[in-house]
């Protein structure tokens, strides 16, 4: 959890794909023989303000052919555009056995509308099956050949290309969200990434030495903790890479940073076109886990919570922890293990007490048998994960079971932090608070909805500040 990130701001912006089926060619037969239905399923992905990922894919005999192709004669009939283009002979070395295909479409004009045609096509040239098209527009955005050449002492190198390509694979594992650099230089770099909304050329500067700033931070508590001696010379690359990241959705560009192996902003970059992060659907796995559950704890302590959906398939919302219905945490959710993963953060700022505590911090913090308790002062970290056993059951079990050097954590609570008084105070009384394991049974099953987070003090729990005989913890997590 204790990552580098660049903080940026959100910015939502919607583009819709259409998928449209227009019906079958005026003959399905060829030489008095009945041509397959073919039925290809169509989608436009990624679109950006040049490219756009087309996705075909049928269920059908592997050895039917078939064409696709992408037009800017938006609104006129697809069947004569389709049949306009094999008159013209465009299809000729160009058709395709694949069942499931996937093709980047480039050098498309930004603000346009496309349409993308597919339909079976013999090699004679004779269409079968029905014919679908895809209409899709592609993003504004300033074309990256419009921007100066150098502005503020940045100045943009034309020997980087940098792409986001969407799902993809780094290191043999795939994730949703990549970024293709291809160099033809070696001139060192890194990429991070900015919302579409606040990028501009002359901020550049600065933000390349914000983020020298957090990659020297980043290596001197990585070397302090392990004994080691990396440069930022070890953070960069050199020549083609590929960079995965987590994104919200929104509107977004890539940024390749140029520095030099001794530690300095070089002032080359390079920026990728405007691409879109969409929101996904969530999956029936994801949509089991929200609804509310009532906690019990090895001490018999028990609880009701609420999980509501956040980011679909990849965050989840919990209120209810200790009785506490307006102080939601955060809690993260694996798609490929299907568990929930609970971690320490920041929960409320200027939250209210009592008069005499009118304005606390509370965070969502963990502790172990021995009576410490785990801060966030040198980065957030995992507490706990949310499982389904063999049966079917769910669980809470702490994090690190495998991991020998990781703290036996034995329950996750709130804590106020009185900045007055340099103290944390507990919002409960440990017997009071579920321990692990912790058992989860539904209390609701329908999927709950995501809960307003602006409150009114007199509609839930007045808390009242525990003191509290656990001290902060002077180990390091890693």
């Amino acid at each position: 959890m204790n990552l580098l990130k660049n903080t940026i701001t959100r910015v939502m912006v919607a583009l819709a794909a259409i998928t449209l089926v227009v019906g079958c060619s005026d003959s399905n037969e060829e030489g008095g023989v009945e041509m397959p239905d073919l039925q290809l399923q169509l989608s436009v992905e990624n679109i950006t303000a040049t490219t756009a990922k087309i996705k075909v894919s049928h269920s059908q005999d592997s050895d039917l052919t078939w064409y696709g192709f992408v037009s800017d004669r938006v609104g006129e009939s697809v069947t004569t555009l389709a049949e306009e283009e094999v008159a013209s002979g465009a299809y000729h070395n160009k058709l395709h056995r694949s069942k499931q295909y996937v093709e980047v479409l480039e050098e498309l004009q930004p603000s346009t509308d496309y349409t993308y045609i597919a339909f079976g096509l013999t090699d004679e040239g004779k269409i079968y099956g029905e014919i679908v098209a895809a209409e899709f527009k592609t993003l504004s955005g300033n074309n990256n050949n419009d921007e100066p050449e150098e502005i503020n002492g940045m100045r943009r190198n034309n020997a980087w290309t940098v792409r986001y390509i969407g799902a993809g694979t780094v290191e043999g594992k795939d994730y949703d969200h990549v970024v293709t650099v291809g160099s033809v230089d070696k001139n060192p770099y890194t990429v991070t990434i900015v919302y579409a909304e606040y990028y501009d050329p002359a901020d550049l500067r600065g933000l390349a030495d914000l983020m020298l700033e957090d990659m020297h931070a980043y290596l001197d508590e990585y070397n302090a903790y392990y004994g080691t001696s990396y440069t930022i010379a070890h953070m960069l690359s050199k020549g083609d890479d590929v960079y995965k990241f987590d994104l919200d959705p929104g509107l977004y560009r890539a940024v390749a940073m140029g520095y030099t192996e001794q530690g300095e902003v070089s002032g080359l970059y390079a920026v990728s076109d405007e691409f879109e992060v969409e929101m996904p659907v969530a999956t029936k796995e994801f949509n089991e886990w929200l609804g509310k559950w009532s906690i019990e704890g090895m001490n018999k302590a028990k609880c009701n919570i609420t999980l509501s959906a956040g980011t679909p398939n990849k965050s989840i919302y919990m209120t209810g922890w200790e009785g506490y219905e307006d102080l939601e945490v955060e809690v993260e959710y694996d798609k490929q293990l299907n568990s929930i993963f609970f971690y320490s953060q920041l929960v409320a700022e200027d939250y209210y007490i009592s008069e005499k505590y009118p304005s606390v911090d509370i965070y969502f913090l963990a502790g172990e048998d021995d009576g410490n308790f785990y801060s966030i002062d040198e980065g957030l970290y995992y507490i706990s994960i949310g499982g389904i056993l063999d049966d079917g059951a769910r669980m809470i079990v702490r994090y690190g079971v495998n991991t020998p050097e990781y703290p036996r954590f034995s329950q996750m609570f709130f804590m106020a932090y009185v900045a007055e008084e340099s103290k944390y105070y507990g919002l409960s009384a440990e017997a009071d608070v579920p321990s692990f394991l912790a058992t989860m049974t539904p209390i609701e099953s329908a999927a709950a909805q995501r809960m307003v987070t602006s409150y009114s003090r007199k509609e839930f729990k007045r808390p009242v500040l525990v003191p509290t005989t656990r001290k902060v913890s002077t180990k390091h997590l890693k």
